[in-house]
């Protein structure tokens, strides 16, 4: 009884998060990303991660570079944190999964930039877990 208890146990931990919806929306001068934590991302198990444009958004362009110390002298290096290719112009919508952490890394943490253009951008992180 107790080994199926401690199997339950470890499932329970494993559980898929869901997907991540945001919105691209415009407050003021500043871009906004809407829906959970603010576009802040912290997920397992690659999750989908959807942006679509709101209310007074056309297109925006998706950005992303590691994650850096504000005290690092050195800019930070491009990297992208999902499965899918980069979109090379602006879109209305992307939807991906994350990319999984390389074998022995527990973790990427990574910065990203929703822009569009004419208002001062959005820049939340995303942490990718194993």
């Amino acid at each position: 009884m107790a080994a199926k208890k401690k199997a339950a146990r470890k499932k329970a931990g494993k559980r898929p998060v869901p997907p991540f919806a945001f919105t691209v929306g415009i407050e003021g001068t500043k871009v906004v990303v809407k829906g959970k934590n603010d576009g802040n991302i912290r997920g397992r198990n690659q999750p989908l991660v959807s942006f679509v444009a709101g209310a007074g958004v056309d297109k925006f362009r998706i950005d992303a570079t590691e994650f850096v110390d504000n005290d690092c002298p050195d800019p930070p290096t491009r990297a992208w944190p999902f499965r899918k290719s980069k979109p090379i112009f602006a879109v209305s919508s992307f939807s991906s999964t994350l990319v999984k952490p390389e074998k022995g890394a527990s973790l990427l943490i990574f910065k990203y930039t929703i822009s569009v253009a004419g208002y001062s951008p959005a820049d939340p992180i995303i942490i990718v877990e194993k």
